[in-house]
């Protein structure tokens, strides 16, 4: 009996385990606006930019698998992710693969998730510069 009760205590810790809530498979699904990012200039050093308050880069990510890109007074030339629009991610690891219409790739582009929390998520789409967005 005191195996049984311990043996179900311990399946339901784990079920409640606090890294499942901010699993990146969690916490990506919504919509994120472009904060800043480092706008490569060569493969090993970038640019930082801040993305005008203005002006508007969000990307959404939704639990069917599918990817869009939107814009908000602004356009992919002046500020952008990918500038692709719409597709579809899906998670690797560490990393998130995405999908778009404008790749010259089938494969799509797989890029690390530097961080991903409630409120911040971090990408790295190229070799130098990271890519900050926020909720």
């Amino acid at each position: 009996m005191k195996y049984s009760v311990f043996a179900l205590f311990l399946w339901v810790a784990m079920g409640c385990s606090k890294s499942d809530s901010l699993s990146p498979s969690n916490t990506i699904v919504g919509t994120w606006r472009l904060a800043t990012y480092c706008k490569p200039t060569s493969s090993s050093a970038c640019t930082t930019v801040d993305v005008p308050a203005n002006k508007g880069v969000f990307i959404s990510f939704d639990r069917a698998g599918r990817f869009t890109e939107t814009y908000e007074n602004t356009k992919p030339v002046e500020y952008a992710f990918l500038g692709c629009g719409s597709g579809s991610y899906s998670l690797e690891g560490d990393s998130v693969r995405i999908t778009a219409v404008c790749m010259s790739s089938l494969g799509g582009k797989l890029m690390p998730l530097v961080s991903v929390e409630a409120n911040r998520l971090v990408l790295r789409p190229f070799d130098s510069g990271e890519y900050i967005f926020v909720r």
